[in-house]
């Protein structure tokens, strides 16, 4: 197989790799609280090539600079706020995650639809316990019916006999320095990562009862990416066609009896 062979199987798994992230984004358009992936692509040079451009040649390297995806990274832009009027949906405003304990460690999400499992326990969807500032479990018990909750996140419900609020808890949200870098965990959980920078507790969350964080994907962006991408995946599949009947012509020239 030729350089140009190399160049245009880069560019196929290259595009391969960027439709799979648009697929992913536009399946999940309707999921509350997904965050949409991007990538950054680069090229890798070989040493020859390398030695070409710092020399200051005008010779074509092209045969030897493959396409790369240096990295992907979460499109962390705020989605739209529905309001839902469920006492048990929340949605942050702004910056910050709530913090979830799952069997596969501590998880982060944007993902506020919440509700009670049959101890009293505030859960996400999956059943994994939500935690509050106290980096524990919350449990409401069967009064979940009358929490309200505020902006900051603390839990009271009130005393159906003196009709007081009675304080049960703060729900935890955290910051990143380097939110985009988060790993996913699932359609809407994130583990950090090294990239992201580790969770610092938000002092000032603007929680909002009764309302969930749509998701951030925009349709019309990603299925214009979706038929661009797709094109540049077919073209670069012709190329390789081209490339292999090149190869297949010198082979059976060379080859054929004189």
């Amino acid at each position: 197989m030729n350089g140009g062979s190399y160049v245009a199987l880069s560019g196929i798994i290259k595009e391969g790799q960027k439709l799979n992230m648009i697929t992913n984004n536009l399946a999940n358009a309707n999921t509350i609280g997904y965050k949409s992936s991007s990538s950054l692509f680069g090229e890798f040079l070989s040493r020859t090539a390398i030695q070409t451009l710092n020399s200051g040649s005008d010779k074509p390297f092209v045969d030897k600079a493959y396409p790369i995806m240096l990295n992907s990274y979460i499109n962390t832009s705020q989605g739209s706020l529905k309001k839902t009027g469920n006492r048990l949906d929340l949605a942050i405003s702004g910056d910050g995650f709530f913090v979830l304990q799952t069997p596969g460690g501590i998880k982060f999400t944007r993902n506020g639809v919440f509700s009670l499992n049959s101890a009293g326990e505030l859960v996400n969807q999956n059943g994994f316990p939500v935690l509050g500032i106290n980096k524990k479990p919350i449990f409401l018990n069967e009064r979940g019916s009358d929490v309200t909750i505020t902006q900051n996140g603390i839990i009271n419900l009130t005393d159906p006999q003196t009709n007081n609020k009675l304080y049960y808890g703060q729900i935890l949200t955290v910051n990143f320095k380097n939110p985009e870098y988060l790993s996913k965990y699932g359609d809407t959980m994130f583990s950090a990562t090294k990239s992201s920078g580790a969770p610092t507790q938000n002092t000032n969350p603007d929680i909002l009862q009764g309302y969930v964080e749509e998701s951030n994907v925009n349709e019309i962006k990603s299925l214009a990416e979706m038929i661009n991408v797709s094109q540049v995946h077919n073209n670069m599949v012709e190329v390789l066609k081209s490339y292999s009947n090149v190869n297949n012509t010198t082979i059976n020239t060379i080859g054929a009896a004189v």
